[in-house]
């Protein structure tokens, strides 16, 4: 038996896949002990692996509550975290300001080293520095320390011998073995934030890994797996691994589909992530940011907004109508919980639209309408609108902020989204979803089986990733030895670190790939290794910026290997029962109050048409139709609805 969990702020997702056959449920979080909600999800099952997603690590940097950090860097240079970019987070407002740097200016030392842009030591570690920056670190009661020197991916000699020096007392973190790429600033960032998370991290995996007896995989932010052991030595490679597990199941529903162009929409109980799949593959970043500052890492480009279930709707202080960001969670969670919550939320608002029913989770949590209506009528007063007019209101607005995010998503990589369909799940996404590609013009909307826990599905059948990376800046037609040496190297690397997992060599795919610029360009795209590199990128610039520039100069910016090794694959087999007819239920839609048909989907067999306005109920989630969509459900169990 093989298991999968995505611990999200609202409620936790199981996946369970036995001899082919995979089913699903949920559990309400335990937000301060994530741990107990897997005691209570596998309490029973005899489990030989369990994957893991969680949102810990970016929370903790969200938050505020990593590790007390220390940064130590060359000396001269303890003001790079404060300098940063030149970009401003709002270019004519005047009072706009940075996030606060991870590490405050009393909490970074500088050590005299130098190392110049080919490699070469200019000056000497001076290693009485270090042994006299223990002492001044402990006083400080610093529990990790992010070690960043100036070209320190090009020789590590240095920081690896700080690290030596570090190691018996702190949690250390080397940027030259969490990112060894140029850019001193996203590099040094992205190893601050490693070194934030670490001991939370390696505290939360040694607390599972007591409670199971399987082998445990943790989901990376890259859409992969790795064994928990060895995430310990990267830990800010959780961050974004619950999102992450739902853009693998999608990629493989759209292989299976034969879907080419697909946005995921996976809206939980917390917030909404949004993600592309364009030309039949993800789409990465080494852009991303968490609590506004950089992480340079390779990762899944999600975007995520605060728009969930538990979203609160609230009134600012110009009378304006808003919800989110901030979400009442599992605990106390919405009003209609009926355990202590004292805001109204998107899920009371759906429930008393008549969209959602009054129990989840399969009958086993009842939802109460009192609470909820007692929350809306004062938002109402506090709007002046009438509850009908309210309730259409947060839903619309709610809408808005995930067709703004979703529009913003496609123009920066100049896609159109009516090329597009939208899959969507989480628990609260297919409810909202049809809207949404209405707004944006896209075609169709697919529903996937067990949508309310389809992260943990896509967990469940994740590859092992493994990537790795190196700078190597050089004109791209006079490096071709180098760029091959590079990748010898880092597939002798892979070669070993697959040995750590149980796997060899021969097991994985390996795919080489480039990131090139134009010279002169501050930025740069991945191409896939080709027979012509340089045409490939050409075209990859004219896609995405609208022009190329061929005959110009292309620079090999840095060299990349990715390790994966395919773990076996299969859809939710969904049992159906014939169809006994619908009951019907009174909802509020754009046009008013009408009387809805509400279908179970596991009465639904392939083949099954029907014209909204429609519900559609499971254990896991619940699908709303307006009156202009046509539902159809595929071969594969899949709900397709045709907008228009």
């Amino acid at each position: 038996m093989e298991v999968a969990v995505d611990v999200g702020g609202t409620f936790t997702d199981f996946a369970v896949r036995r001899d082919d056959a995979v089913q699903a449920f949920k559990l309400p979080s335990t937000p301060a002990r994530p741990e107990e909600v897997l005691r209570k999800g596998l309490q029973g099952l005899d489990i030989s692996t369990l994957g893991h997603g969680t949102t810990i690590a970016t929370n903790a940097v969200i938050e505020g509550k990593g590790a007390v950090t220390a940064l130590v860097t060359t000396a001269g240079f303890q003001e790079v975290l404060i300098i940063g970019r030149q970009r401003r987070p709002s270019l004519y407002d005047l009072r706009a300001t940075r996030p606060e740097p991870l590490v405050p200016p009393e909490m970074t030392f500088g050590v005299k080293e130098r190392v110049d842009a080919r490699g070469r030591v200019l000056q000497p570690l001076a290693r009485e520095e270090v042994m006299a920056l223990v002492d001044r670190l402990k006083a400080l009661k610093v529990e990790s320390v992010a070690i960043s020197f100036l070209f320190s991916f090009l020789r590590p000699g240095h920081e690896a011998q700080v690290a030596d020096v570090l190691r018996s007392d702190f949690n250390v973190s080397q940027s030259s073995q969490v990112l060894p790429e140029f850019r001193e600033y996203e590099r040094t960032s992205t190893t601050v934030l490693d070194a934030l998370v670490g001991p939370l991290v390696r505290g939360y995996l040694s607390r599972i890994e007591k409670e199971i007896e399987a082998r445990l995989y943790v989901m990376r932010s890259n859409g992969g797996i790795r064994e928990a052991r060895s995430i310990r030595e990267r830990p800010i490679e959780m961050v974004l691994s619950g999102p992450a597990g739902g853009i693998a199941g999608v990629k493989f529903l759209a292989d299976t589909l034969r879907l080419e162009e697909v946005m995921a929409l996976d809206m939980g109980g917390t917030s909404a992530d949004l993600s592309l799949l364009h030309d039949g593959q993800p789409t990465w970043t080494t852009e991303a940011r968490i609590g506004g500052h950089p992480l340079a890492l390779p990762v899944l480009d999600i975007s995520t907004i605060g728009a969930g279930g538990g979203s609160v709707a609230w009134v600012d202080d110009g009378g304006a109508l808003r919800v989110g960001p901030q979400s009442a969670g599992a605990d106390p969670g919405p009003m209609c919980y009926d355990k202590g919550g004292s805001e109204p939320t998107l899920t009371d608002v759906d429930l008393l639209s008549g969209l959602l029913r009054d129990a989840l989770l399969g009958g086993e949590m009842h939802l109460k309408r009192g609470p909820a209506e007692g929350g809306v009528a004062r938002l109402s007063r506090d709007l002046g609108l009438s509850k009908e007019e309210t309730l259409t209101g947060v839903r619309s607005v709610v809408v808005s902020k995930m067709v703004r995010a979703a529009a913003l998503t496609f123009a920066r990589r100049g896609l159109d989204p009516r090329d597009f369909d939208l899959v969507a799940f989480g628990g609260a996404g297919p409810m909202h979803a049809v809207e949404v590609a209405r707004e944006l013009g896209m075609p169709r909307v697919i529903v996937p089986p067990i949508p309310g826990a389809f992260s943990a599905y896509g967990i469940l059948l994740s590859d092992l990733r493994l990537d790795y990376g190196r700078s190597l800046i050089r004109p791209l037609e006079a490096s071709q030895d180098e760029v091959g040496a590079v990748w010898e190297a880092m597939e002798e690397e892979a070669s070993r670190d697959l040995e750590l997992q149980s796997y060899h060599k021969e097991d994985a795919l390996l795919l080489r790939s480039m990131d090139l610029r134009y010279r002169g360009q501050s930025y740069e795209i991945n191409v896939p290794l080709s027979s012509d590199p340089e045409s490939g990128f050409h075209r990859l610039h004219e896609a995405r910026f609208g022009y190329s520039m061929e005959g110009e100069t292309v620079e090999v910016v840095n060299v990349r290997l990715t390790a994966a090794v395919e773990r076996p694959k299969s859809l939710p087999e969904l049992r159906v029962t014939p169809c006994e007819g619908p009951s019907a239920r009174r909802v509020l839609l754009a046009q008013g109050w009408s009387e809805v048909p509400v279908y179970s989907r596991v009465q639904m067999p392939a083949g099954f048409e029907a014209d909204g306005p429609l519900i559609v109920e499971e254990e896991t989630a619940t699908t709303v139709l307006d009156h202009a969509a046509r539902l159809r459900v595929d071969e594969l169990g899949c709900l397709r609805i045709e907008v228009s």
